[in-house]
C-alpha cells in the first residue's frame, strides 16, 4: 500500500492518495472533511468546493432531481412533481422543450439511450419515451420488482453494458432476503427486465473498511449517513460516480462496486444534490434543489494530472 501523505484541504477534488490531518480538536467540518479520501489510480480530477459556473434554473425546476446529457450542451432533467422532461440548453441559460408524459408523481432520474428517454419513479417503475419534439407522449410503463420501500431515487446509464443503474435509497432488497447498506440494481435494457440480484451494495461496514484502510487518524463516524441520490458512469475513467444529499458525500466506485475514493460535500456549494451526469469529455454537473429559492446547477471542469 502505498505511504499517506497529509494535506490540507480547501479546493481540490483530484483523485489521488491522501487523508486529511486532524490535529488538535477539529471543528464539526474539519472533522466531516476527515472523509476526504482518494486513491492514486487515475490521472483525472475535479475542484469541487469551486464550480466553473452555476445555473439557476426557473421556478418550475424548484424540485429538480434527476438531469441526464445530450450532446449539444443540452441537460435533461425531471424533477419531483410533475411529470415532465425539460430540456435544459446550458448555452441559452433557459429551458428549450418540455415533454409531459404523466401526471404528477415523485419522479426521481431521468437517461436518454438512444431515441428514447427513461425516467425512473421513487418506486422502481420505469417510464420509457420516445423523443419527440411535441409538447406531449404517452409513456411505456414498464414495471420492476422494486417498490416504494426500496425508494429508488438514482438513475444511470452504462452503455457498454446496454444497462440501466438504479440507486436504492432504502430498503436494498427486493424479496424477504435481508440484504446490508444500499443496493444498486441493473435493469438489462436488451432483456427489458431488471437483474434481481443487486450488483453491489455499499453501507457502513463497506465504507468504514474503506476509510480505515487508507487513513491513519480517527475520523467521526456519526457523520456516516449515506444514502443514494443519484449515480452515473464516468465516459473516460468509466469507474461510477454516486451522489449522496444525505450525508453529504460522493463516492466513485469501480464497475464491481469496490470503492475508489470518497469525498465532502461541502453544503455552502450544494445544499440538497440529487442529480450527477457527465458530459462526453469528462466535465461534471451535479443539480441541487432549490430549498425555497430556484434550483440550479453546478458544473465542474474535468482536469488532467
Amino acid at each position: 500500500m502505498r505511504i499517506i501523505k497529509r494535506i490540507s484541504i480547501f479546493l481540490l477534488f483530484p483523485i489521488g492518495l491522501f487523508s486529511v490531518c486532524s490535529c488538535g480538536n477539529p471543528n464539526y467540518r474539519q472533522r466531516a472533511d476527515d472523509l476526504f479520501l482518494m486513491i492514486d489510480n487515475q490521472d483525472y480530477y475535479y475542484e469541487l468546493k469551486q464550480p466553473e459556473k452555476k445555473y439557476f434554473l426557473p421556478y418550475i425546476l424548484e424540485e429538480i432531481s434527476g438531469i441526464g446529457w445530450k450532446e449539444g450542451n443540452i441537460l435533461f432533467a425531471v424533477d419531483d412533481e410533475t411529470g415532465k422532461v425539460f430540456e435544459y440548453s446550458l448555452e441559452k441559460e433557459d429551458i428549450i422543450h418540455s415533454i409531459t408524459f404523466y401526471r404528477g408523481d415523485d419522479f426521481e432520474g431521468v437517461e436518454p439511450v438512444d431515441d428514447h428517454l427513461y425516467v425512473l419513479r421513487s418506486d422502481g417503475d420505469l417510464f420509457k419515451i420516445k423523443y419527440t419534439v411535441d409538447k406531449k407522449a404517452r409513456p411505456e410503463k414498464i414495471e420492476t420488482d422494486l417498490s416504494k420501500k426500496n425508494d429508488t431515487e438514482g438513475l444511470g446509464y452504462d452503455p457498454e453494458r446496454r444497462w440501466l443503474l438504479i440507486a436504492c435509497k432504502e430498503k436494498p432488497e427486493i424479496d424477504d432476503k435481508d440484504l446490508d447498506g444500499r443496493a444498486f440494481y441493473a435493469f438489462d435494457l436488451e432483456k427489458k427486465k431488471l437483474k434481481k440480484k443487486p450488483l453491489f451494495t455499499i453501507g457502513l461496514k463497506e465504507l468504514e473498511k474503506f476509510w480505515e484502510s487508507h487513513t491513519d487518524h480517527d475520523y467521526d463516524r456519526d457523520r456516516i449517513k449515506f444514502k443514494p441520490s443519484a449515480i452515473a458512469l464516468h465516459p473516460i475513467s468509466k469507474n461510477y460516480y454516486i451522489l449522496s444529499s444525505v450525508g453529504k458525500m460522493v463516492l466513485i466506485t469501480d464497475r464491481d462496486g469496490e470503492i475508489q475514493a470518497s469525498y465532502p460535500i461541502a453544503p455552502g456549494v450544494l445544499g440538497q444534490p440529487e442529480g450527477i451526469t457527465f458530459a462526453s469529455n469528462g466535465d461534471m454537473f451535479i443539480s441541487s434543489e432549490g430549498e425555497g429559492d430556484r434550483g440550479y446547477i453546478l458544473k465542474f471542469k474535468m482536469n488532467a494530472r
